[in-house]
């Protein structure tokens, strides 16, 4: 009787490495390997073509008449027909392992020798590039002939091709230092990487592995980095609604104010219409009554002559005439109706005109406040054909210092720089810090004339050209002046806006508003005898 060691040898050696069991009428490839005939069937109809052998992946014709092997289906039979009870045990405890492995994630990748019911595989053999459940696995370790095989984790046929060179197709098995990508062994022969500093996986392994958490705390802090940004992004979203809701409630609010003066001005003025014709229909309806009673003395002295008319005796007749006749009747005026008094609204073409005219002006310079100027840079400036390196900011007397100051001459007296910049169109302004300076002058410059706010001597004057428009006395907290160009409306204004952080009615007092003439480009000038004067 053969001992069990030896049975359970000859079985594995009678055993299909497709379908694990003993060979059903084999069948041998060009190889010299033997399979079931249906397996190998079965394994060509699922695998792409060519085929190739399962266990050494050498090219295979199916589509010619696979060879019975007629030697091995007589051992088989022959090892059929002797007694091995004790291998039921063991084929049960290894499906009891199967179903095991089955009993995996959802996502597993499936063995591609079993055919009937494919198990999880628990290797993939990147020489064959088929993957192996544990069964399997065993079978194809224990060949001598793929013992060279490599065996790694479980893996789909995406990441098998990505384990092979895409220009050779065989495995990356280097890494090029140069171009820091993996790459194959003719890739460092005969491919574009040859006089490339070339390591092995291993060695790239470790040299990732010593700077991996150097890398690791690097690519931390890069999403800490992003993160803060993210998170200061988020908040700036978040003012940006705040701001901008509470921008709408404002010109919600501000609408809604001036919708309801609107209304009011309508419903006065109505009002006063309605008072008015009230006043006239009750002057009218005076005049009716009055000439209503008259009329019913007209008609009873209209009856009582006729009535007379027939009187015969002389005395009656007499007495009752000169009765009729002496009674009062007030004369009738030759125009008709009664004067009325004037309307208190005259709405005619013009007035409408006007009205409408004024109107647009309103929106107009509504639209203009909610418009933001642009604040020019205007010190980059030319003075008698040659350029000054001013400061950014600054404008000094030092240059002209030997200059006299008077008021005889006033477009003279403070000689003026004018800015590079120029204006055409919109509106624009530009603040200057005045408290280093005593003796200055701010305004434009247009073809035709200049206009300007020049503070001497204590007193603040208004010029358009040679002519002073307006002079004051120089008030002790004027710091800062704002000068306002509106090209639209032909007007320049000087504000006083030394006071910050108040309220805008505060902080913006009018000096003056001149009109100027409609000649364009114009440009910002500025003047000191003495000190500085800053643009903030």
């Amino acid at each position: 009787m053969a001992e069990p060691g030896a049975v359970a040898g000859l079985e594995e050696v009678l055993t299909c490495p497709i379908c694990l069991g003993i060979y059903r009428d084999p069948v041998s490839l060009v190889c010299g390997h033997s399979f079931c005939k249906a397996c190998v069937q079965e394994a060509c109809r699922r695998r792409p073509c060519p085929f190739t052998c399962p266990l050494c992946s050498a090219w295979a014709d199916t589509a010619m008449e696979l060879q019975p092997n007629i030697q091995l289906r007589s051992i088989v039979q022959k090892f059929l027909e002797a007694p091995a009870r004790q291998e039921e045990g063991e084929c049960e405890g290894q499906r009891e392992e199967e179903g095991e492995d089955s009993g995996q994630g959802d996502k597993v990748i499936l063995c591609d020798f079993c055919l009937q019911e494919p198990q999880a595989a628990v290797k993939t053999c990147l020489s064959c590039e088929a993957s192996l459940c544990r069964a399997h696995c065993s079978k194809h370790s224990t060949n001598s002939l793929l013992k060279d095989h490599v065996l790694i984790e479980p893996c789909d046929a995406h990441l098998l091709a990505e384990r092979r060179c895409p220009q050779h197709g065989k495995l990356l098995e280097g890494y090029c230092r140069t171009d820091s990508v993996c790459i194959c062994v003719l890739c460092c022969v005969a491919g574009p990487h040859r006089k490339h500093k070339i390591d092995t996986l291993e060695e790239a392994f470790g040299q990732a592995q010593s700077v991996f958490p150097e890398t690791l705390e690097t690519a931390k802090e890069h999403e800490a980095a992003l993160n803060q940004s993210i998170a200061n992004l988020l908040k700036q979203e978040e003012d940006v609604k705040a701001k901008e809701s509470l921008l709408r409630d404002q010109l919600e609010s501000l609408f809604k104010e001036m919708c309801l003066q609107l209304d009011n001005k309508k419903r006065e003025v109505l009002k006063a219409l309605s008072h008015h014709e009230e006043q006239q229909l009750s002057q009218i309806q005076m005049e009716v009554q009055k000439h209503k009673e008259e009329k019913d003395a007209a008609s009873c002295n209209v009856q009582e002559l006729e009535a007379l008319r027939d009187q015969k005796d002389l005395l009656l007749f007499t007495k009752s005439f000169a009765t009729i006749r002496a009674r009062k009747r007030k004369q009738l005026t030759n125009k008709d109706g009664v004067e009325l008094p004037r309307p208190p609204i005259i709405l005619d073409k013009l007035t409408t005109d006007t009205t409408l005219r004024l109107f647009r002006q309103f929106l107009s310079d509504m639209q203009s406040l909610f418009e933001v100027p642009p604040v020019q840079e205007h010190l980059t400036s030319v003075h008698q054909g040659t350029i000054y390196p001013y400061n950014a900011n600054v404008v000094s007397a030092s240059s002209w210092s030997s200059l006299q100051f008077g008021l005889l001459n006033p477009s003279d007296a403070i000689l003026p720089i004018k800015s590079n910049e120029s204006f055409s169109q919109g509106c624009h302004f530009w603040e200057v810090d005045t408290s280093n300076a005593h003796h200055w002058k701010l305004g434009i410059i247009n073809p035709k004339l200049e206009c300007y706010l020049q503070m001497s001597h204590g007193s603040l004057c208004v010029f358009l050209g040679q002519t002073m428009i307006t002079a004051k006395g120089f008030p002790t907290a004027l710091k800062v002046v704002r000068v306002e160009l509106d090209c639209r409306r032909n007007t320049l204004s000087f504000y006083n806006v030394s006071v910050k952080d108040r309220d805008a009615t505060e902080s913006l007092r009018l000096l003056e508003a001149v009109s100027i003439p409609s000649n364009y480009p114009a440009y910002a000038i500025f003047g000191v005898l003495d000190g500085s004067l800053k643009l903030l």
